[in-house]
């Protein structure tokens, strides 16, 4: 039984997929460690727990841009974790809301923090794209002001000194 679903292979992957010998691989375990096995020359190295404590999110970065290079990082982490991820990117949020938030509630799994992060990251997408077109008006701001005709400066005179 195969859980692979070819439509979503690279080619490179999909060929040697295809080029298994029929009936060779029969648990998913075996899978595993058969695509590892081919594939494994080709990565520059694997990564641990540690790598992805190193990670941080920039201070202009999105959200959503570091949950997504957080997760391609943590693909490459076959030993490490979804305890210890959780916590690599609990670590690694600059501060924020968000951050704020992680920090404060129950959220116990990485696919909680995951789901949660995906709905922050499309909030806050949301809010600089609103950002952008039209100002947030605050209720303590000055007033915009009044348009008025352009008028010439009221004239002061002095009185002329009584003789």
């Amino acid at each position: 039984m195969c859980l692979l679903f070819p439509s979503t292979l690279s080619g490179a992957t999909l060929n040697w997929f295809y080029r298994l010998s029929p009936r060779t691989i029969n648990m998913l375990d075996s899978l595993k460690q058969a695509f590892l096995d081919h594939f494994m020359i080709q990565t520059d190295r694997l990564y641990s727990a540690d790598d992805l404590y190193m990670l941080r999110q920039g201070e202009d970065e999105p959200l959503r841009e570091y949950a997504a290079r957080f997760n391609h990082e943590y693909s490459r982490c076959p030993e490490t974790d979804d305890r210890a991820a959780f916590g690599a990117f609990k670590s690694g949020l600059r501060e924020s809301n968000f951050r704020y938030l992680v920090h404060n509630n129950p959220w116990n799994t990485y696919a909680e923090l995951m789901k949660q992060a995906a709905v922050h990251a499309k909030a806050e997408y949301f809010n600089s794209k609103r950002g952008l077109a039209t100002p947030a008006h605050h209720p303590f701001d000055d007033p915009p002001p009044a348009s008025a005709p352009n008028s010439a400066p009221p004239q002061h005179s002095t009185p002329a000194p009584s003789t």
